[in-house]
């Protein structure tokens, strides 16, 4: 590793150091670096990563381009590391109870077993008369509490019904009838960290829904359509693109270019969302392309109060993909829809009505009127339309949990192919790192301190030594929140006679960019990256520094929570040449399997769902890594 010398300067003062911790902490809080400049290259390290679309030079060549595409995304992503039963054979469905509405339709009820243990309620809306071959649309919702029975939703699925459409009707994890903790969509990173996608269980959950849509007598395979508002928007275009036996796709307010959330973080949205590696092979521009040639009627909200509002998604999603189209003489099947009446999030009267017209401009249909058919008196309560679940349906957490008890494998025998490995999974790599010195250094009380702005090859981070007169030793401190918030442990350690270096790794303390620190993490590991093998390897780089500069050889690391703690182990246990004396954590728990558990939340210490990691490497693993060197 290169490295720059930092100048970090010790000022000798008098005998022993004394300091009020209130003016140490005034003097830690003093900024090194600013919120702009924070959000600033996080915004820059996320948007240089994003791959770019490109068009093949025929439409013919775009088509073997976007198979390879749409394997390469199933296979490294959605179904990475998934166990073979989960994806096997059709799926168990059972059929119940049905309401005869008498007004020319059906409602089926129905649950479906979309992975092992996972059951899914449903409800079929089924046109009276059956008859030969009929249009079938797969309905799945977003953020809505009351899932499969929203107004809008139904009301939608009966009008597609007294058109001759067979109608599905799937609730979505923690919505409706699968409300509740034990489906919150981010508790996917506890398979993440166990290394089997997190994201399989919502594709399983929406293409077994379509293996139901699809086996079913009556349909017509060449007319299957899929739509959805919001995560039913997102649902869509990941299942359209992906699964060719959608024929016609109508997501609404669903999705974004990455580029458009990376600068409106209200469209930023939950992990499923931003998967683990998804844009380092394939952004949502690039899944949009992959619809090509088949019918897509793209709605947006011009002042959608959620997200995605229309001037904001049209440039970067829909306008790229135009020239595809075009390319494959299908110019016609691409549409583009910006809502004004309400404007806002919805999937109101006239979305519904661009979804009519549009199905009858691509089907021949029983009813061509694009207008909607009354039928709010139709409307169903929910607790009419319960289907029920079995009592032990599993959830993320239980299936973490059955997965991880064969974790961590066994590792690789040399300790150089256990290094390799685990650089591997954090995606590791070698930083430079290079200091500025942010004015002069500043006395309080009989300590010194001096302030750096360090930058490695992305980032730049905030700095400190605390040195007092005569330090006996020095160490290097890191925290979750912050030195600046630790005031009163560094001012102890000086007075202990340490020579005090710290400094906010990525994501922590003044490195935190504005807005949700989980978001965060999200658009760094989307894009191929893991914060936490970031984080470690800048550790690693300052300590490295460090013991040059003070002509030292090897560095006491103290970090104080899980997240720091984390990182310094694994810095620790990627250090072949002793830069790191040794690493002392705190609030770690025993094992990572603890992450697996109710109670904790990905949402607080994103970087320990790392994917893969507990697959080879647990907590003592990594020690006993970091402990061979020494």
């Amino acid at each position: 590793m290169r490295l720059t010398l930092l100048p970090l300067l010790a000022v000798a003062l008098h005998s022993v150091p004394v300091c009020a911790a209130d003016d140490l902490a005034t003097a830690l809080k003093q900024p090194i670096l600013t919120l702009e400049q924070s959000a600033k290259q996080a915004a820059e390290f996320v948007v240089k990563r994003i791959p770019k679309l490109e068009q093949a030079d025929s439409a013919e060549a775009w088509q073997r381009d976007a198979e390879a595409l749409r394997q390469k995304v199933l296979e490294e992503v959605v179904f990475k590391g998934v166990p073979a039963k989960w994806r096997g054979g059709q799926p168990r469905v059972e059929w119940l109870d049905v309401i005869e509405t008498e007004r020319g339709y059906k409602i089926k009820k129905l649950r479906y077993e979309a992975l092992p243990g996972l059951w899914i309620p449903a409800l079929l809306y089924e046109p009276d008369q059956l008859h030969g071959k009929m249009p079938a649309v797969l309905n799945v919702n977003g953020h809505d509490s009351n899932g499969k029975s929203a107004d809008y939703k139904q009301l939608r699925c009966i009008n597609l019904a007294k058109r001759g459409i067979l109608a599905l009707n799937t609730e979505w994890l923690r919505m409706g009838e699968l409300q509740g903790s034990a489906y919150s969509h981010d508790d996917l990173a506890t398979l993440d960290l166990c290394g089997v996608s997190g994201l399989s269980v919502f594709y399983l959950a929406m293409s077994r829904g379509l293996d139901v849509l699809t086996t079913h007598p009556h349909t017509d395979l060449d007319r299957v359509a899929m739509t959805g508002l919001s995560g039913g928007g997102w649902q869509t275009i990941i299942l359209s693109s992906l699964d060719k036996r959608i024929k016609v796709s109508i997501p609404v307010a669903g999705y974004s270019s990455l580029t458009q959330r990376v600068l409106h973080h209200d469209s930023i949205g939950d992990l499923e969302q931003n998967p683990t590696d998804l844009v380092q092979s394939a952004d949502y521009v690039h899944l949009t392309a992959l619809l090509t040639p088949r019918p897509a009627l793209l709605i947006y909200n011009r002042t959608d109060n959620c997200c995605f509002k229309s001037p904001t998604v049209r440039p970067n999603t829909y306008e790229p993909v135009v020239p595809f189209y075009q390319q494959a003489g299908a110019a016609e099947a691409f549409e583009y829809y910006e809502n004004t009446d309400p404007g806002t999030h919805n999937y109101e009267l006239d979305n519904r009505q661009q979804l009519y017209r549009f199905l009858t401009k691509h089907w021949s249909l029983e009813n061509s009127d694009a207008a909607e058919i009354p039928s709010n008196d139709e409307i169903m309560a929910a607790e009419e339309l319960t289907v029920g679940v079995p009592a032990n349906n599993t959830n993320f957490r239980i299936l973490a949990e059955e997965v991880a008890q064969r974790l961590p494998r066994e590792l690789p025998g040399t300790a150089n192919e256990r290094r390799q490995l685990l650089k591997q999974i954090l995606r590791w790599d070698d930083r430079t790192i290079a200091g500025e010195p942010q004015g002069e250094p500043t006395t309080v009380g009989d300590l010194t301190v001096s302030r750096v702005l360090i930058r490695d090859e992305d980032w730049s981070l905030p700095a400190v030594m605390v040195a007092p007169e005569n330090f006996t030793a020095s160490v290097m401190f890191i925290a979750d929140s912050g030195f600046a918030n630790h005031a009163d442990e560094i001012a102890k350690l000086a007075g202990e006679g340490k020579r005090v270096v710290s400094f906010d790794p990525v994501l922590m303390g003044a490195a935190q960019p504005p807005g949700s620190l989980y978001q965060h993490a999200q658009l760094i590991a989307t894009v191929g990256a893991r914060p936490l093998g970031i984080q470690a390897s800048q550790i690693l780089a300052a300590v490295r520094l460090a013991n040059q500069h003070f002509e030292t050889q090897g560095l006491n690391v103290l970090a104080r929570g899980p997240r720091s703690s984390l990182a310094a182990l694994c810095a620790d246990a990627l250090d072949t040449d002793n830069q790191i004396a040794a690493v002392e954590t705190a609030e770690l728990p025993e094992t990572l399997k603890a992450y697996l558990r109710e109670g904790r939340k990905y949402n607080r210490t994103p970087e320990t769902y790392c994917f893969g990691l507990l697959e080879y490497f647990d907590l003592p693993q990594l020690r006993a890594m970091g402990q061979a060197e020494k």
